[in-house]
């Protein structure tokens, strides 16, 4: 048995990770208000894209890796050799890409394809890619590496700070805030995944008070665990990125903390101002953990 991990664009984990352990990712796409189409991480990156964003005035679209795309990267695998991939995917809630790969299983022949959907998105999503890795590298076997990622979803979570709803909710990504629309004057939306899907957790008077309430939470998930990860995810705003970043390892000096930061096809949802913070119960091994801004 040879066992390989891949992964979607929106895992963002940093290309050199991918490098070594041969993770191979789908990109998903983004089209401009111009028309322009790109691939995330591939022909458009983070920093050009918030400039964009900045100056446009809809919101630009989105789509799911081509199945073709996704097809190939199962070929490729099974002629280097391998018998089994393990594919992790941005949540179904949000995007179609799981179920694409579940399609795209079907018409591979010659190799086991095991879709996982991660129920979340960015580096927690990338946290399932590098758990399996570093199971694949104990020996383990196809179940047992699907059981324990499995386990591990019924143990992560993430909170996110948005500057407003504009955005998730024209492009249908956010569920049960139609409450909220119109009602958020001076307010800054807090919200959550739940069971795959991103939902309002709480309105907050404030910016700073929202970034202190998903701080409280990810420490509060982070103590019930022995060996957690803490993920903070930054956006356009690196002053603030940064200074949530040292405020949890301030408070959380004995616990793993890492940073990464949205891709262009999370922020065109989320919007420009926004940060999260993700915890699992696994220690994750990766590298990136003293940010330069």
């Amino acid at each position: 048995m040879k066992i390989a991990v891949m992964t979607d664009s929106t895992s963002y984990i940093p290309q050199s990770i991918l490098e070594k352990y041969h993770i191979r990712t789908v990109p998903l796409s983004i089209t401009l208000e111009n028309g322009e189409n790109y691939k995330e991480n591939e022909t458009i990156f983070a920093d050009e894209f918030y400039a964009i964003l900045e100056q446009s005035e809809t919101i630009p679209t989105t789509s799911q890796p081509a199945i073709g795309e996704m097809i190939r990267a199962f070929e490729d695998y099974r002629d280097e050799g391998y018998t089994d991939v393990i594919v992790v995917h941005l949540s179904s809630g949000i995007s179609g890409a799981f179920q694409t790969a579940i399609q795209a299983a079907d018409m591979v022949e010659g190799i086991n394809v095991h879709p996982f959907d991660s129920k979340i998105a960015c580096l927690p999503e990338g946290a399932y890619a590098l758990r399996a890795i570093k199971l694949i590298e104990e020996g383990k076997d196809v179940q047992e590496i699907l059981a324990d990622l499995e386990a591990m979803r019924e143990n992560t979570g993430a909170y996110l700070v948005v500057d407003d709803l504009k955005n998730l909710h024209k492009s249908g990504r956010i569920t049960g805030a139609q409450a909220w629309i119109g009602n958020l004057l001076k307010m800054k939306p807090v919200l959550t995944f739940e069971d795959g899907l991103i939902i309002p957790y709480e309105k907050v008077r404030t910016k700073k008070r929202a970034l202190k309430l998903i701080e409280d939470k990810a420490v509060e998930l982070a103590e019930q665990y022995d060996q957690p990860t803490i993920m903070i995810i930054g956006g356009d705003n690196k002053e603030e990125s940064h200074r949530v970043y040292q405020d949890m390892i301030a408070r959380c000096p004995d616990k793993h903390i890492v940073f990464s930061e949205f891709g262009p096809v999370i922020s065109s949802h989320l919007g420009l101002g926004s940060l999260g913070i993700g915890v699992t119960d696994r220690h994750i091994n990766f590298p990136v953990d003293d940010p330069t801004f």
